[in-house]
This record gives C-alpha cells, sequence and structure tokens, in this order.
C-alpha cells in the first residue's frame, strides 16, 4: 500500500474515533455515577468525572458536537473549547459555539486562539473579571525530577510570562558557541536573571488593537504575538507604554497599508508583511512572526517578486522544508495560501484579519 493509501486511511480512521469518541460521551450523559463509568473503562476517578462535564457540555456547544458526531473533530480539541467557555453563562458560550463552523479545519492551538477572541467579544468585561480572579492564582512550583534535576514552573500573568521567556531567549542569543546546547543558554541566563546579573532589559511587546478601542468606542480585543487575544482594557494598558503605528485596514478588517510615522521609522514592505500575517504561514503553525524569516513564496530565483503579494514569514522548519522542496507553497493574488505536502495533499490557509469588520 502506498504512502498516499495509508494518509488516507489514516484520516478516515481518525475520523472513525471521532464519531464513536461522540458516541462516548452520549453515553456518559446517561449514566449518573462517575465511579461506574470508571470501573467500566478502567480509568481513573478523575476522567470519568471529566467525561461527565465533556458530556454536559454539549449541550452548551451544539455546533461542536454536531461535528463531533460528524467524524470531523475530536474530543481533544472539544476539550479545548470546553475548558475556555466554562466560565460564561449557556446563552455566552452558544454565541462562541455558533461561530465555530470552521472549527474541523484549525488544530487545537489555533483553536484556542480562536476561541480566546471569540470570548473577548461576546463578554469583554467578564474578561477581565477571569483575569484578575486568574492572577489570584498566580504561583511558582518546584519538582523534583531524576538525575538532579528539577522542574521549576511559574503560574502566571501571559504578558509577563511571554516578557520573560522572550528575554530569556533574546539573551541566549548573545551568548558564544561554547559547547552549550540552547537549552543550556536558556537555563543559564534564566538563572541569572533570576538570581540578579544585572543584564538590561531588550525585549518589547507590540499589541495591535483598533483605533475605536483606544478611544474606548468599543470592547474589541487586542492581540499580541505569542500570547493571543486579550481584552481591550489591557491592549490599552499595553499601547499606552509604548510607540505606535499607524496600519490601514479593509472593511473586513485586513491590511492594506503600514503608516510611516513613528518613532524608529519602518522598513515599510517588511513591517506590512509582519502586520499582515502575525504568525508563520504553514497551516497550524503559529510561531510568531517576529521569529520568522520573511520569504518568497515563489524564488526570487525563479522570478518571484519581492512585493507584498509574493512575501510572507516562515519559522526554521517550514522554511527548511520549503526550501529544500519537501513541502510547496504558493500564494495567489488574493490571499490564498496553499501548503502543498509531499505525498500530494493541499491545505488551504489565509490570513485573519487584524481588527473586526466593521458593523453591517
Amino acid at each position: 500500500m502506498g504512502q498516499r493509501k495509508i494518509a488516507e486511511r489514516m484520516l478516515e480512521a481518525w475520523k472513525r474515533l471521532a464519531s464513536v469518541e461522540f458516541d462516548l460521551l452520549c453515553c456518559a450523559a446517561e449514566i449518573g455515577d462517575p465511579h461506574e463509568i470508571a470501573l467500566l473503562l478502567r480509568i481513573p476517578l478523575g476522567r470519568a468525572r471529566r467525561l461527565q462535564e465533556q458530556a454536559v457540555a454539549m449541550e452548551r456547544l451544539p455546533v461542536l458536537a454536531g461535528l463531533m458526531r460528524d467524524g470531523l473533530l475530536d474530543l481533544d480539541r472539544f476539550e479545548v473549547v470546553r475548558k475556555l467557555t466554562e466560565n460564561l453563562d449557556p446563552v455566552k458560550a452558544r454565541r462562541v459555539d455558533a461561530r465555530l463552523t470552521g472549527a474541523a479545519e484549525l488544530n487545537s492551538r489555533e483553536l484556542k486562539v480562536e476561541v480566546g477572541r471569540l470570548v473577548c467579544l461576546v463578554d469583554p468585561s467578564g474578561a477581565e473579571v477571569r483575569h484578575v480572579k486568574a492572577v489570584k492564582r498566580s504561583e511558582v512550583r518546584y519538582r523534583s525530577m531524576p538525575d538532579g534535576m528539577a522542574e521549576l514552573i511559574a503560574y502566571l500573568d501571559a504578558v509577563e510570562a511571554r516578557r520573560i521567556f522572550d528575554q530569556v531567549n533574546a539573551d541566549a542569543e548573545t551568548l558564544p558557541e561554547d559547547g552549550r546546547s540552547w537549552g543550556e543558554k536558556q537555563a543559564d541566563v534564566f538563572v541569572d536573571r533570576v538570581l540578579g546579573s544585572g543584564r538590561p532589559v531588550t525585549v518589547r511587546t507590540d499589541v495591535t488593537v483598533s483605533a475605536r478601542t483606544l478611544l474606548g468606542l468599543t470592547t474589541d480585543p487586542g492581540y499580541i504575538a505569542g500570547v493571543g487575544y486579550v481584552d481591550a482594557n489591557l491592549a490599552r494598558e499595553i499601547a499606552a507604554q509604548g510607540d505606535w503605528r499607524k496600519v490601514l485596514t479593509d472593511k473586513v478588517g485586513m491590511p492594506i497599508g503600514v503608516g510611516r510615522k513613528r518613532y524608529r521609522p519602518p522598513k515599510a514592505l517588511r513591517d506590512f508583511v509582519m502586520v499582515r500575517d502575525w504568525v508563520c504561514q504553514a497551516p497550524g503553525c503559529l510561531r510568531p512572526v517576529a521569529e520568522c524569516e520573511i520569504d518568497h513564496a515563489r524564488g526570487f530565483a525563479s522570478g518571484g517578486a519581492t512585493d507584498e503579494r509574493n512575501l510572507g514569514p516562515f519559522c526554521d522548519v517550514h522554511h527548511y522544508l520549503k526550501t529544500i522542496g519537501r513541502y510547496r507553497f504558493e500564494r495567489d493574488a488574493d490571499g490564498i495560501r496553499r501548503w502543498i505536502t509531499p505525498l500530494g495533499f493541499e491545505y488551504e490557509t489565509r490570513a485573519k484579519a487584524i481588527a473586526e469588520p466593521d458593523p453591517p
């Protein structure tokens, strides 16, 4: 059996599995005692209780439940949405669910970002309340590991966590090639920072937010690369702390130009591509554009133009796969992007709007 046939067989098996998971939840909804489920399936009691919670959530998320029934959405992705909407009232949860008809085309990380955006839209004031409550649960945990190692785990504000992570990476980039692995360099930098090496802060946090939100005319969320969507108040707070640049958008929120007036003058074309695409262009990859390389869809040596239609970001992995010819990438004039695998499967994506469309 050829690789293509095997891949098609795998896809069919995956669809059957998703449908079976739907049946599993339907049964869990009819059995009241989680201990019975735990014994029956030989699973921990906590897992049995979660099955019941997921079963109940199907009533709040009927669109996603239907996708599961049809074998288009697996339980793991359903759980992502359930967790992100569990603190919404049923009406608002259904409003989020109603806008997830395309969830089957998203992987779990993409779905998490999209649901985060929708939750901010349907419950803007609640987003801030939930964040304040979550901050109260901030903590740092220590866990011993084998071979004289340990894990130090911090649960904290997402924006601050991203700043720390980006700064650790920026510092590690400056270290000499002395035999240490990348992970060793990250760990050494982290220790230096925490114990007080006195290094200056060199990273910044970029937030994309509409002018209407900045002016307080709307509660549309902002977006932070590497973090995701944040509520309007936090977006305004971060925007007020730094340099601004103007981005023109069309009626559906897609960028059509980048303003040139800025404290540090931008490279207009590169900035435009980075604002438009946000993340790596490969399907399912959410590597922030700041960590990507801007590359030609059609190679420059093959006649590809150096313009906004032909340029886009790729992370190291997907840039390498495209460069060696294992995977092909095409970008149409209308913004549709095609990622073509060695087995001939094609996946279409389009850059997401950077602003909420104007109301009709």
